[in-house]
């Protein structure tokens, strides 16, 4: 279970960095500059966190049983953003389709 679960951390992590790679040079491409919008902001909102996330599962230790609450309650606000960056990329969505 411990390896899935680093599994899904990974691809996530992954999959976050390439869509904000995608983001960044699919908006400088189409308009020219990333301007300022909501979906700017949370989608590197969501990057700040879902790096947090991953530093702190690898920070869990015996040692350190703290870094396990943690790592939840981030992930917890995680999908908060997630819901965020969803709600705002609607309608960057919008503005790409004829």
């Amino acid at each position: 279970m411990r390896s899935l679960h680093y599994t899904i951390g990974i691809s996530m992590v992954s999959l976050v960095l390439l869509l904000l790679a995608i983001g960044i040079i699919g908006t400088l491409g189409h308009f020219g500059s990333l301007g300022q919008s909501s979906h700017l902001i949370a989608g590197l909102v969501v990057v700040v966190l879902v790096l947090l996330s991953a530093f702190s599962a690898n920070q869990i230790s015996p040692e350190r049983p703290w870094m396990r609450n943690l790592h939840v309650s981030i992930n917890i606000i995680l999908f908060i953003g997630f819901v965020w960056v969803s709600l705002t990329g609607w309608s960057v969505v919008q503005k790409y389709l004829p």
